[in-house]
Order: structure tokens, then C-alpha cells, then sequence
């Protein structure tokens, strides 16, 4: 799982919001179908992550052959830099599997 900054305006410095601001965790799997295990890589607020480097948001293994899914509700909390321009921050969350 990766992040972009977000930015707003012209993304000047007091118009970005650094990826490494904003906190994640996965949360426990809400759902899931399959063979198979799943760890969540975050399962509490009080394992949550700096976004600034790539993060796992779960681990897995599954049965070959097997099709299987997982579904979670991540958590985001974003610190908003004292001096960050007043604007609608946009940024890009990406989850992939490997």
C-alpha cells in the first residue's frame, strides 16, 4: 500500500500535506472468502504507520487453485501542517497485491 502527497493549488510547499502526515492502519478483515490465511498488518490504531514508505496491509497466504478475497475498512488520520494552505487536498492511496 502506497500514497502520493496531497496537494492543493500549485502544490508550493504550504500547499502539500506530506504523505509521511498521514497515519494507517488496516483494521481487522471485515470479510473474506477463500482458502487460506490473513494477518492484518495493522490490526489497532496503536499499530498505525507513517505513510511515508510503502506499507503491508495484510499478509496472506492462499490455496492454490482456490479463488479467495479479503475486505477491510482502513483508517486514515491526516495532520494538517500549522502552516498548510486553507484548500481541497487531493493525494492518491494505492493498494496491490503481490
Amino acid at each position: 500500500m502506497s500514497a502520493t502527497d496531497f496537494t492543493t493549488g500549485g502544490g508550493s510547499p504550504a500547499q502539500t500535506i506530506a504523505k509521511a502526515n498521514v497515519a494507517y492502519w488496516s483494521g481487522p478483515s471485515t470479510a473474506s472468502s477463500g482458502g487460506g490465511s490473513r494477518t492484518a498488518g495493522q490490526n489497532t490504531a496503536a499499530q498505525a504507520v507513517s505513510l511515508s514508505a510503502p506499507v503491508i496491509a495484510f499478509k496472506g497466504r492462499k490455496q492454490a487453485g482456490v479463488p479467495s478475497s479479503t475486505s477491510w475498512e482502513p483508517t486514515l488520520v491526516v495532520t494538517i501542517p500549522p502552516l498548510a494552505a486553507t484548500g481541497l487536498y487531493t493525494g492518491v492511496i494505492t493498494h496491490s497485491v503481490a
